[in-house]
Order: C-alpha cells, then structure tokens, then sequence
C-alpha cells in the first residue's frame, strides 16, 4: 500500500518553511509599522457564513462537511470573511479598525503551477467609511512595502468593479444583476481561456459578441488612461467615471508606491468586492498569476451587522511569492544573525560536552548554533557545513579545552584565530 497525499495537498519542506517565515517576518513587520493588529479567525465556519455574500455555490469552491451533531461547516476559503466576521460582532471598535492574519486557507480548486488546495496567506484589512480612495491607498502601499522587504518589484495593476459594471449597464444594456456578476467572473477568467470558452460556459447570461466588447473595453480603457491620464477624471469617450481610479493612483504617487497603472481587466473573482480591485504581478513569470489581490468590499461588512462600515484588503499567495522571488534569494536578503556550528575535535565525553556547552552559550546570547552529536570527524565536519551558511566553526579540542580557549574558523575568508572561551560571544557578535 502506499501512502499518498490527497491531490492538491504537499507537504511544506524545510527550505519552503523556512521562506514562508521570512515572508512572514517581513509581513508581522510591516503590520506593525502601519499599525495593524495580528490575529487569526477560526478555520472553520458555518457553511451560512461562508455562502452570505457568495451564494450556494461557493460549495462548489470549499471543503465543506457535517460534523458529528450534523452542523454545516467548512473550512475557510479565504481569511477576509472570518476577519470581517469578528470586525462585525464587535460593536465597540471605532473606526478605522485596522487587522491582518498569517495563517492557511483551502480551496477545492484544480492544482496548478504555484497554486495548491491548501495554502498560505498573509492578509490585511481596513474597515472604515465607505468609499474611502485614501484607505484604499493605504492597502496597496501595505502591500508594495511587504514586496520591498522581501526584495521583490512587482507591477501593480488596479481595475474597478464598478467601472465595468457602469460600462455593462450603459453599453449592453444589461440590468440583471446576476448577470452582471457572471460577467464580473468571467473577466477574471480572461488569463486562463479563450473569449469563445467563456463566453460559451456563461452563454445563458451574455452572448459572445456582447462579451467582446466588454473585453475590447477591459483591455484598452484603462492603459490609454494610464498612459495618458484625462483631468477630467473621464475615459477618452465619456462613457464611464473614472476619477476615484485616479484619486487612487494620485494618492500612490504622493506616498512614493512606484510601478502602478491601470488595468480594468482586474476583475477579481470573488463577488464581494464593490468597487477598486488590485493585483500585483511578478512581470518575469506571468505564469505565477498574481502575488496579491484586494480591493474594496463595502456590501460585506453590513452582511455581518456592521451598516455603518466600509472595507478594503488585500490577500497574498505565500507559494508564489516564494517561487517568484527563490528560496535563495529569501535568505540572502533576511541573513542577519550569524550562524555557527562548534565542533568537538576528538570523542572525550569532556570535549563533546564543553562543544555542546559553548553552542548552548551562543543560543542564549542570540547567536544559531548547533554543535556535533553524531561523532563525525572534523574532514567530514568542514565538508557537510561547506555552503551550508555556517560562517563559523568554532573548534575544541584537548588543547583548547585544557587553555580554555576556542579556535574560530571562519568559512568565508577561510582564515583562523584562537580566542579565550570567555570572549566567544563578544568575537561573534561583533565579526
């Protein structure tokens, strides 16, 4: 029999952990420069919950099951909706209420390249009035400040739902909401089909030549926008107001976010967004799809008992954001402590314990350190630790242990010094 994984799931290896912790790190980080607090909503909902905004159908989308007293319940597909949840229930927050979460969410979608069932993401919420171009700002530059950290320069792409939706209702003539909607999804579909395949599988709400001119829109509107913004607020053609797009962008460029235009192919898949949407995509791998996502989503809140809130957030893939940026280059950018491996040179149990103290010391004084316990000689040592990123060997031996002193190798320079054990710490630390 073999043991297997369901499909969709994998098992996060050290390397990939350890770059999941310094996205992590970066995204803690640079919640608490903007202030935002940390917490993480429960992974399991009320299947009523999760279908408030989306409808029945997002059981097509979720892993959901009855417990053992026959409650609905699914695991959670996204963290806006717990975060928003909690916001709601909690009538003694004031304005604005600034929260965010690192923690897994899953999916019953097909695996793709950078895209799994179960998965990791850092997400950040604002909730405050609606309508609000300056907390709509403020997410993004949320978003570009983590990619700084990190070491990453993504373009980042903004689009507006309700844009599109004034387009559909001028141009088309179409009313009907659901409708609308379906439209809305199968813009976001326009990276992964044809025009014809979509507008087939949505056929009972939209005819291909009504689509194309959607996409026709999408596709040119916002880039000649971009490229030559009207004051006025206006397309070329009068046809739809986009000034709230470019009050954002305005206010982007006063906080220093560089790298950003307009896209209103954005469409965003998920139906509680209302207005602005955003995307950050690595311009190297257009494979990856998007590094984050958000936007506005002021229909939310009052779903939960919150009418008098508006909301904005933002959501990032922590896979992708490994893949785009590489597990070696996480760790070149986030070296900071040094790291060192103290070596016993001999097996007197003296020598092993006073390697297994002086490791012991590094650790508490902030330094990683491992010493030797499986008694390997000091060729094989130097070998395994060689790229390792150990920048030092700190060896014992008989000699040192009877001068209480240490030898230092370090790996880098390949050079050598002896010091007094007592001045280990303070030679680390300060090299």
């Amino acid at each position: 029999m073999e043991f297997g994984l369901p499909r969709g799931m994998r098992d996060i290896l050290p390397e990939e952990f350890e770059s999941a912790e310094i996205i992590r790190s970066a995204f803690l980080d640079t919640s608490r420069l903007f202030d935002y607090k940390i917490m993480e909503p429960s992974p399991l909902e009320l299947v009523e919950t999760l279908e408030a905004k989306s409808g029945p159908s997002i059981r097509d989308e979720i892993y959901f099951f009855k417990d053992k007293s026959q409650r609905e319940l699914g695991l959670r597909f996204d963290l806006t909706l717990g975060l928003t949840r909690y916001v709601s229930s909690r009538k003694d927050l004031s304005p604005p209420i600034r929260v965010g979460s690192f923690a897994s969410v899953w999916r019953y979608e097909e695996p793709q390249y950078g895209k799994y069932r179960w998965f990791y993401q850092w997400d950040a919420e604002l909730f405050g009035r609606p309508k609000d171009v300056e907390a709509d700002a403020e997410v993004i530059e949320f978003s570009s400040t983590i990619f700084r950290k990190i070491g990453a320069k993504p373009k980042i792409l903004i689009g507006s739902r309700r844009v599109i939706e004034e387009f559909v209702r001028k141009e088309l003539q179409i009313v009907d909401e659901n409708k609308i909607l379906d439209i809305l999804r199968a813009i976001d579909k326009l990276s992964k089909k044809s025009i014809s395949q979509i507008a087939e599988e949505y056929s009972n709400s939209f005819s291909l030549q009504d689509f194309n001119k959607v996409v026709k829109f999408v596709r040119t509107e916002g880039r000649m926008l971009s490229s030559s913004p009207d004051s006025s607020g206006l397309s070329g053609n009068n046809r739809v107001d986009l000034s709230e797009v470019l009050e954002i962008i305005d206010s982007l460029r006063a906080r220093g976010v560089q790298d950003v235009e307009i896209d209103l192919s954005i469409a965003r898949g998920l139906d509680y967004y209302t207005d602005m949407v955003f995307e950050a995509i690595d311009s190297k791998d257009t494979k990856l799809g998007s590094l984050c996502g958000g936007g506005r989503y002021d229909s939310l809140p009052p779903l939960y008992g919150r009418s008098d809130l508006g909301a904005t957030g933002v959501a990032g893939g922590i896979e992708r954001a490994i893949l785009a940026i590489g597990s070696k280059s996480l760790s070149q950018n986030f070296q900071g402590r040094k790291k060192a491996f103290v070596a016993p040179v001999g097996d007197k149990k003296e020598i092993v314990r006073e390697a297994a103290s002086a490791a012991a010391e590094l650790r508490r004084n902030d330094i990683p350190a491992q010493s030797e316990i499986t008694g390997k000689s000091l060729r094989k040592i130097l070998e395994a630790h060689s790229g390792s990123g150990v920048e030092a060997i700190v060896l014992i031996g008989e000699r040192e242990l009877t001068s209480r002193s240490v030898k230092i190798k370090w790996m880098k320079e390949g050079k050598e010094e002896t010091v007094k054990r007592e001045d280990l710490v303070r030679v680390l630390k300060s090299a």
